[in-house]
């Protein structure tokens, strides 16, 4: 009885007893939505995004700390 069970359970696992819908049937990728896909080199450096992320955080940490008195300009 024990050996039909587990027999049972790695049948359920196999990769071709998984549903996988859609695979057969993808849609070429046309022009425009070639031209339209961001890539790394459409973004600006990281440092500079990382560094005017930090810049925002800093200066509402500040506004933040003047409101509460932590600092008194």
């Amino acid at each position: 009885m024990k050996s039909q069970e587990t027999q049972n359970t790695k049948t359920e696992n196999k990769p071709e007893n998984l549903n996988v819908q859609g695979t057969g049937k993808s849609e070429p990728i046309t022009q425009v939505q070639r031209n339209n896909v961001i890539t790394n080199r459409d973004l600006p450096n990281p440092l500079v995004r990382y560094g005017f992320t930090l810049v925002i955080l800093a200066t509402f940490l500040f506004f933040v700390a003047i409101y509460y008195g932590i600092i008194n300009p």
